[in-house]
């Protein structure tokens, strides 16, 4: 009984969707036109090959980027728990050690060159 509502919604939501793509299947255009099939972007017309070939350094750049940013994003709930706990050594090592590790990843990226751009 508790989930009453949520089914009666749930049945609603699939067949009003089912009607609506009834709907617009039933009156719809069925032909597609010359325009409609024409490339387009952003209201600009496209120039060259799809198929460019980009430098490695732009998806390492972003690769690393997206790396130490989910990282950093794990320090938010770290400090909401910090917030609220007694045993705050266990909280501080935990900090240490993800530290830690993330230095050992800025050092070893910082070695390899990975964010060298001239060479």
């Amino acid at each position: 009984m508790e989930f009453a509502a949520f089914i009666v919604f749930f049945l609603i939501a699939c067949t009003l969707a089912g009607v609506l793509l009834g709907i617009s299947s039933l009156l719809g255009q069925k032909r597609k036109t010359v325009r409609e099939m024409d490339i387009y972007e952003s209201g600009v017309n496209p120039v060259g090959s799809a198929t460019r070939q980009y430098d490695i350094k732009f998806y390492v750049t972003a690769i690393l980027f997206l790396l130490f940013d989910v990282e950093i994003v794990f320090l938010l709930p770290w400090a909401m728990a910090y917030k609220e706990t007694t045993n705050t050594g266990f909280m501080i090592g935990g900090f240490v050690f993800f530290m830690v590790i993330l230095l050992v990843g800025y050092i070893f990226v910082i070695n390899s060159k990975a964010l060298k751009w001239e060479e």
